[in-house]
């Protein structure tokens, strides 16, 4: 029974590899001059979770919304734990551009693992958090962006469909957890 089970996991994810390869080669032939520029600044944004760090630092700076920054950085803070520094050491999944998309690759390869993408975790996670703690604008602004940053990485073909999906459910979580984290910590009480 359990080489069956086994057989079936292993034949799901052939599947799932196909299906992921199917779509990046879908992107990587649509490419055009102006979306390659357009999608490595916004992927660069994204880089080590800059724009959320640079989105967080106003908000630390202002009484009334302090709570909310802090809760942005632990956010980004619980993401990376999960993602970057657990899951992609477990699965290790090669990415796609060091196996069959080299000749379309626009940006450097990076250096680490696959699943899931640390881009598009750190962007959902802060994306929750704004969702629970901000206006409605703000929360569409910041899903818009976490977006455009979580698509740059498929037309960049730095990332997997399944990497950049997982990635945003992970995030979106971490985000989630981050709010009641932050909430009961009672440091926001003093004033600056």
């Amino acid at each position: 029974m359990g080489c069956e089970k086994l057989w079936a996991v292993k034949k799901m994810l052939k599947r799932i590899q196909a299906w992921d390869n199917r779509m990046l080669m879908r992107l990587a032939k649509r490419h055009t001059p102006v979306m390659n520029k357009l999608m490595i600044l916004i992927t660069t944004t994204g880089d080590n979770g800059y724009v959320w760090f640079a989105l967080a630092m106003p908000f630390l700076l202002m009484n009334r919304w302090r709570l909310t920054g802090f809760t942005m950085l632990a956010a980004l803070g619980i993401a990376s734990l999960s993602g970057e520094i657990t899951i992609k050491h477990i699965v290790k999944r090669v990415r796609p551009c060091k196996k069959a998309f080299d000749e379309y690759l626009l940006i450097e390869n990076p250096p680490h693992y696959s699943f899931p993408s640390g881009h598009t975790t750190a962007s959902f996670a802060v994306t929750a958090v704004t969702i629970s703690m901000c206006p409605v604008w703000m929360a569409i602004a910041v899903g818009i962006y976490a977006f455009l940053i979580a698509f740059s990485r498929l037309y960049l073909l730095v990332h997997y469909p399944t990497d950049v999906l997982c990635g945003m459910v992970i995030g979106t979580v971490c985000g989630f957890i981050a709010v009641p984290v932050a909430q009961s910590i009672p440091l926001f009480a003093i004033q600056f």
